[in-house]
């Protein structure tokens, strides 16, 4: 089990979104409690599964882009932006400038941004987890990571998805420049 710290829960509905910034991600801000239920088929939705499989990124997922991109976050000076197999077509599908390109996700779809420092290490993680039943955001589960695996935040968390909710027509991702595609 990952200790917790849970912050208390903020969601504004039809607040404006200007952009993600530092101060989204203090304590105390926009994040909602863990997502535990059951889906149509009956299966519980694991965040610890969730999880433990997003901090393996560097076995079992792809990474997306050549070069560290700017982190939007406030987080980190940079990202780099990891995305499991049955998922990279549709990930790779993605012109974040192109607001008509969406993406057929798979059930368990998993994206992860790993936040970079000054010197490239790795200090954190976002995730993006197919499977929620109980999501508000297109079946979308959010988590923030320390890269020690101490979970920060976790299920429908605010300021996730106030960022992305202008990308809920292409599946909620904002995809990888083609330019900077590994």
């Amino acid at each position: 089990m990952h200790p917790r710290l849970i912050p208390c829960v903020s969601i504004l509905a039809g607040a404006p979104v200007a952009a993600c910034d530092a101060s989204d991600d203090a304590p105390g801000s926009e994040a909602a409690s863990d997502a535990q239920g059951a889906t149509s088929e009956g299966a519980a939705f694991d965040e610890d599964a969730v999880i433990a499989r997003a901090l393996g990124y560097e076995t079992a997922l792809t990474k997306v882009n050549v070069e560290a991109r700017p982190s939007q976050h406030g987080l980190a000076e940079t990202v780099d932006v990891w995305v499991d197999d049955g998922s990279l077509a549709a990930y790779l599908s993605l012109d974040p400038d192109a607001p008509d390109s969406a993406a057929p996700w798979s059930a368990d779809a998993l994206l992860v941004k790993t936040h970079l420092d000054a010197d490239g290490a790795t200090t954190g993680l976002t995730i993006m987890a197919q499977g929620d039943p109980t999501s508000i955001s297109g079946g979308w589960w959010w988590g923030r990571v320390d890269a020690d695996g101490t979970v920060r935040e976790t299920g429908q968390v605010g300021f996730c998805i106030s960022c992305h909710t202008p990308r809920e027509p292409q599946g909620w991702a904002f995809g990888v420049p083609a330019d900077n595609r590994d």
